[in-house]
């Protein structure tokens, strides 16, 4: 039996450790063991958090086939006038895949940036609440509570893109701020025209007030829900409005990289789905209007844009933010399916897509760090750094969807679903743009071992191996989800069921 209590919890560790993490780092400083304490107190916190995240799912499935449960904060019985927590399939599933890519980059956070330096608590103490932020997010019950969650989230993104405080980190955090600026607006505005028609904010109360619905309210709240979803839209940097996500992950240090991409880029796609799949439904199943074909059209532009982009960076960590761009798009095709297998293929996208991306920042951040950011400075850099550049090699892979790694079953998933639905056509521009993207990395591949040095050195860069640990903690995962993918499944499989058109 789930309680509200069982809900908040994982939410409240997380946020109670971000506010006293700065005095812990103050007595922290003061030892001589400074980093091997920071990374006791942070495995310390996730450990506590990973707890809360696995009682909570084996309080919801202490019973067979659960339904959906609607949980108010304030414990009373009409939750579509209430501060609510929506605990289902896919809440659990992408909470546990927050809680622990969270733990891998953070462990990779405190041996990347030095705990000695003043900045450094506060940054690693707002990625705790980023992450209790996001997990809050996942687990709202109403549009009104997973916006507020996700405000703390995306403004705690701002510090992290922040942290070098330079010119371009500067520019970068500006324009990030002035696009989520515009995305909250736009989200306001169509929670208000929501909440005027439906009387509520909450998923459920919301989806069985628009079967109601007629005549010119129901154009109203359309607009309302375009709205929304064009807010989300732009922070998910769904193709025109991705402008920000290449200056700011380029900008951002490699941890705050791995983060933002694996976690706050990639689960944009949950409150999309939520609505699209939960809440408006698909036209096939009495949806109250069909909006497959506008996400089709931006899924393929996205797919198009992020890689031709991709294709001419000298830069690259800037190449796989448009990597990352692109990724938006194969999730998209997943959600334009708006079937099962499509639901399927974007939950097992989002996993392997926030791996990848967080291996990706993080092999280039430790090269990065030895002086090599330019595509000509990778030249040889695979003998000078063997460890790292086989672990960018392998995110490279997986992000073109190379058989046998995670990425290639993840493609298969999306493309498949987008043909099961007679979207043929956006499945190919899918498989032509997985085809360019093999080239560029393939070309990044070559420079990095077919090219000699442009200094003619050769020798060996000592590699740190704390570093490597979580970087090669995500290789292991990303070959085990592609092997054996239905450890995953399975965890997806009972979501299928809890869509809105098959719950008996």
């Amino acid at each position: 039996m789930v309680t509200i209590l069982d809900v908040i919890l994982p939410i409240f560790t997380l946020i109670v450790a971000a506010l006293i993490t700065i005095p812990i780092f103050r007595a922290i400083r003061k030892t001589s063991h400074k980093t091997g304490l920071t990374a006791a107190w942070f495995i310390a916190v996730f450990a506590i958090a990973s707890i809360t995240i696995v009682n909570l799912f084996l309080s919801y499935y202490s019973v067979a086939n659960p339904a959906p449960l609607n949980l108010t904060l304030d414990g009373t019985s009409n939750p579509a006038i209430a501060t609510s927590f929506l605990i289902d399939a896919i809440a659990l599933y992408m909470a546990i895949i927050i809680v622990g890519i969270a733990a891998v980059v953070m462990v990779y956070t405190v041996f990347f940036v030095n705990s000695a330096e003043r900045p450094s608590d506060r940054y690693m103490a707002i990625m705790l609440l980023l992450t209790g932020a996001l997990v809050g997010a996942v687990l709202s019950g109403d549009l009104l509570t997973f916006f507020i969650f996700w405000e703390a989230a995306t403004a705690a993104a701002a510090f992290l893109m922040l942290y070098r405080k330079n010119a371009f980190s500067l520019n970068a955090t500006l324009k990030y701020l002035v696009m989520v600026i515009i995305a909250s607006a736009f989200v306001l505005l169509g929670l208000s025209i929501v909440y005027g028609i439906t009387g509520s904010l909450n998923y459920i109360a919301v989806r069985e007030a628009i079967g109601t619905i007629t005549g010119a309210d129901m154009n109203l709240l359309i607009i309302a829900f375009v709205f929304v979803a064009a807010g989300y839209a732009i922070e998910a940097a769904i193709v025109p409005f991705h402008f920000w996500l290449p200056d700011a992950y380029t900008a951002a240090p490699a941890p705050s990289a791995a983060f933002l991409s694996a976690l706050v880029d990639q689960g944009s796609y949950y409150i999309l789905i939520r609505i699209l799949l939960f809440i408006i439904l698909p036209p096939s199943v009495g949806g109250v209007f069909d909006w497959t074909l506008m996400m089709a059209a931006l899924a393929a532009l996205t797919m198009i844009v992020g890689n031709i982009f991709a294709l001419i960076q000298n830069n690259i960590k800037r190449l796989i933010a448009y990597i990352c761009v692109a990724d938006v798009g194969y999730n998209l095709v997943a959600i334009t399916s708006a079937n099962e297998l499509g639901l399927q293929g974007n939950l097992y996208f989002f996993l392997i897509g926030s791996l990848t991306t967080a291996l990706a920042f993080m092999a280039v951040g430790i090269i990065n760090r030895h002086g090599f950011k330019k595509l000509d400075d990778f030249a040889g850099v695979g003998k000078k750094m063997p460890w790292s550049s086989l672990a960018l090699v392998i995110a490279g892979l997986s992000f073109a969807g190379v058989p046998p790694l995670g990425g290639f079953i993840a493609k298969y998933f999306v493309f498949t679903a987008a043909i099961s639905v007679d979207l043929t056509w956006l499945a190919i521009i899918g498989v032509l743009t997985s085809v360019l993207q093999t080239a560029y990395i393939f070309r990044l591949v070559n420079i990095m071992y077919g090219k000699a040095p442009k200094d003619g050195v050769t020798t060996r860069i000592k590699e740190n191996k704390y570093l490597l640990i979580p970087v090669f903690i995500l290789v292991v995962a990303i070959f085990i989800f592609g092997l054996f993918p239905n450890l995953v499944l399975e965890l997806i499989q009972p979501m299928l069921s809890q869509l809105p058109w098959t719950v008996p």
